[in-house]
């Protein structure tokens, strides 16, 4: 099958009018007259194939300013080739008219019927329909002329006019297109070369054909010729319109030759309406292969595209995901990490004093420890969140780990023993979730809350935990500057903060958590005129009982 992606001469550039064009195209058109004046009728010689009508149609089409070339042809080409004596008036006159409407047919071609690109089912039925109705009205114009010119009986005008018609028909439906579409000829022959046997398959389709009909069978009985139609169909499902024009045009040369040796044939006109119906056939059915193969093509196309774009994305999301992973890395450990420095720190000034036995030093440097495996299991836990592996999930009692962080934030001197508040129920039951995810959420939470409440004199954090249905709800309220309707919004979005030294990923991150636990973290009415936070976290159905 072919797939076109070339296109014809551009109908806004026309091809530029030069000497050897025109004397090309004038010996063409003469000659084309001259092979195809077979079984002519009446005086005036008319026949039933008129292969240089394609070629007219194609020469506009692709070349403007014209007119008077074509109608040169068409004059000289009657000279030659019938040499009718008529009346002075007729001959240039038929020329003009019959120029006139082709230059009318390549300008509706132009503009409605373009006749480059790929070929489509669409503008083919159309382009079929414009041929038609070109060939009519040439009929009409040329045989009414005869007849007004008593050159034809006015009994014979309809069988001059079928004549005439299908021949014209015929030449613009088998050349217009195989000229137009003649930059397709590289694609054909290597789709001919890619498959070969098809190719010797349709030369084999059509020698038989023509052996069968005018060698074995009865070429005088038209159904024989209906053969034709199985390799001349099988190049145009093979290798779409320009396979089909191919074939087409050896079917019609071999019909001229075989009309032209044996003398009992078919009526050449009754085999140009059949071909008519092979060439309607044929071009819609090609161009329905044609397009499905474009189709097909350009689907592959769009899946590589969307491949290609996943792949990208997958790559943007995993760049992305790294540089959060980092940047969430440097938010969650710098709270453990600066508590380690505090120890050490802290530890090097009892040394310094000369006193190793101080009784403070080994729960100074236990602590120091314990921040760094804190900051250690950090490390690696929210490693294991970014890679996608499941959260460690445990049960887990709340009040130890909120003591454990209120204790660490007020020995950091960071807070007041007055300024945070505990309000959480003696009874509360156990949780189910990852004891560092919880710890990290909690340090956020209140990281954000100290720096909410740095500037008040009576800062006030409260931290309440309180059973609500099958569930814990843990919260984080404070008395501090609160927030915009703007920062509300942006509250959860990672990267956004309205901090100068801010990451961003604070709450984004404890958001992230709280929903790995299978929990939820949300803004909650402040009762303190501050902002409050609360985490939402499953009860353990296994050590608490439901009431």
């Amino acid at each position: 099958m072919v797939s076109h992606t070339s296109k014809t001469q551009n109908p806004a550039q026309p091809v530029r009018v030069s000497p050897w064009l025109v004397t090309l195209y004038l010996v063409a058109h003469v000659g084309l007259d001259a092979v195809s004046y077979v079984q002519p009728v009446l005086k005036l010689g008319i026949t039933p194939l008129s292969p240089q009508t394609g070629l007219v149609l194609a020469f506009l089409y692709a070349s403007r300013g014209n007119f008077w070339w074509v109608a040169a042809a068409f004059l000289v080409s009657e000279i030659i080739i019938r040499g009718i004596p008529m009346h002075v008036w007729i001959l240039p006159l038929q020329a003009v008219s019959i120029t006139v409407v082709y230059q009318f047919a390549a300008w509706l071609l132009r503009t409605r019927v373009p006749m480059d690109g790929v070929a489509t089912l669409s503008g083919t039925l159309k382009f079929i329909a414009t041929a038609a109705a070109t060939a009519i009205t040439a009929g009409t114009v040329s045989i009414g002329l005869y007849t007004l010119a008593s050159l034809i009986p006015s009994e014979q005008f309809s069988s001059a006019l079928a004549r005439f018609w299908v021949g014209d028909l015929n030449g613009i439906l088998l050349l217009t297109p195989l000229l137009l579409r003649f930059a397709d000829t590289p694609l054909l022959l290597r789709a001919i070369v890619a498959r070969p046997v098809a190719f010797i398959g349709v030369l084999f389709g059509l020698f038989a054909a023509f052996t069968l009909v005018f060698l074995v069978g009865n070429p005088g009985d038209l159904r024989f010729f209906y053969l034709f139609f199985v390799p001349a169909i099988s190049a145009a499902l093979i290798w779409g319109v320009p396979g089909f024009l191919l074939a087409a045009l050896a079917l019609q040369i071999s019909l001229v030759a075989g009309v032209q040796r044996l003398s009992e044939v078919a009526a050449l006109v009754d085999l140009q309406f059949l071909i008519s119906t092979l060439l309607v056939t044929g071009l819609a059915l090609g161009a329905v292969v044609t397009e499905r193969e474009n189709s097909a093509r350009l689907a592959l196309q769009r899946e590589k595209q969307l491949r290609d774009s996943q792949a990208n994305l997958a790559r943007a999301s995993r760049a992305a995901t790294t540089g959060e992973l980092a940047s969430t890395l440097a938010h969650e450990l710098n709270q453990p990490m600066t508590a380690l420095v505090s120890y050490l720190r802290a530890s090097e000034i009892m040394i310094s004093d000369g006193n190793l036995h101080d009784a403070r030093l080994a729960p100074t440097l236990r602590k120091a420890a314990d921040e760094a495996l804190r900051a250690s299991d950090i490390l690696r836990r929210l490693r294991n969140f970014y890679a996608g592996r499941d959260p460690q999930l445990e049960s887990l009692d709340l009040p130890p780990i909120i003591e454990k962080l209120v204790e660490a934030l007020r020995r950091s001197d960071r807070i007041g023993i007055e300024s945070i508040v505990l309000r959480i129920d003696p009874a509360l039951p156990a949780v189910t979730g990852d004891r560092v995810f919880i710890e990290v959420i909690l340090s956020n939470l209140l990281a954000n809350a100290l720096e909410a409440t740095a500037e008040r004199s009576n800062a006030l954090i409260e931290i309440a935990a309180a059973r609500s249905e099958r569930a814990i709800c843990l919260s984080v309220d404070d008395n501090g500057r609160g927030m915009s309707e703007q920062a509300r919004r942006d509250l959860f979005k990672a990267f956004v903060t309205s901090k100068t030294d801010g990451l961003g990923v604070g709450l984004a991150v404890s958001r992230s958590l709280a929903e790995a636990c299978g929990g939820e973290l949300r803004l909650a009415e402040s009762s303190l005129g501050g902002a409050k936070f609360e985490l939402v976290l499953p009860i353990d159905s296994v050590r608490n009982e439901s009431p």
